[in-house]
């Protein structure tokens, strides 16, 4: 089951980054597609855990870097219907999800041949200047690595607690990063950077003392509200500067969950 969970985990990544790079008649498909794999690699580690067992985070390296459209569509296709599970409820499901996402990206391709640009890293968006392009960059590259860690340690966590109360408050952390992560790749590829972040370490996600973390997390995430304030002084484009204010609100909330979250622990 391990093995399976990893092979999951690479391609949610692959279907997830690989959406971040094309038009966006085609990318709403793929990120659908993608939060369908999400929910795929949860129900995967959940059996395991059922199962009196334990998993980890590992994965093989993503492929998503394509020259064009098309062929990143083809090798989608390809690698769905290369994965193999075995038999089951749970397996079932996958399969008949996997078997419709291939046909419908089959479908896609046959109509899609347009170069892909997200990773050309020609750092250019509107009419930012060198000094703003810098720094929007260096938050891009810390953040959705941030986000993506985030996924993966509140799900552990989620799969791990018995206490329904800090179950809700985990979903709702996953998908406000689910979408943060979204956000920030969609913009570090149009901005020609975007990455897959790093493999994150077993001993980030399989911590031993749960409220150390969560405050932890709220100083960090105190860290990121500083973070999107700077920038939006920083960058004079309205939609942008707009854009980090929203998220600078987005994570005074985070904060709240968080210390929610540590009240449960202490009790």
């Amino acid at each position: 089951m391990q093995k399976i969970l990893e092979a999951k985990h690479t391609l949610w990544l692959e279907i997830l980054f690989g959406a971040f790079t094309l038009p966006c008649e085609q990318k709403e498909q793929l990120l659908d597609f993608a939060m369908i794999e999400y929910r795929h690699l949860k129900w995967i580690a959940k059996e395991i855990v059922k199962n009196g067992q334990d998993f980890d985070w590992s994965r093989e390296e993503p492929n998503t870097q394509f020259a064009d459209t098309k062929k990143l569509l083809e090798y989608l296709v390809n690698k769905l219907a290369r994965m193999s599970y075995p038999e089951g409820p749970l397996f079932d499901r996958i399969r008949s999800d996997e078997e419709y996402m291939g046909f419908m990206l089959q479908k896609l391709s046959k109509n899609s041949t347009q170069a892909i640009t997200a990773f050309s890293k020609e750092l250019r968006y509107k009419r930012l200047d060198a000094k703003s392009i810098q720094a929007l960059v260096q938050f891009l590259f810390e953040e959705i690595y941030k986000e993506y860690e985030l996924i993966l340690v509140y799900t552990y966590a989620q799969l791990h607690t018995k206490e329904a109360q800090l179950g809700l408050i985990f979903e709702d952390l996953i998908y406000e990063s689910l979408y943060h992560l979204k956000s920030f790749a969609t913009l570090a590829a149009k901005l020609g950077v975007l990455f897959v972040p790093r493999e994150v370490m077993k001993e980030v996600y399989k911590f031993d003392d749960l409220s150390a973390f969560l405050q932890e997390g709220i100083e960090e995430e105190m860290a990121a509200k500083e973070q999107c304030r700077a920038l939006s002084q920083e960058i004079q484009e309205e939609e942008l500067r707009r854009f980090f204010d929203f998220i600078d609100k987005q994570e005074t909330y985070h904060i709240k969950l968080m210390q929610e979250a540590l009240e449960v622990t202490k009790r």
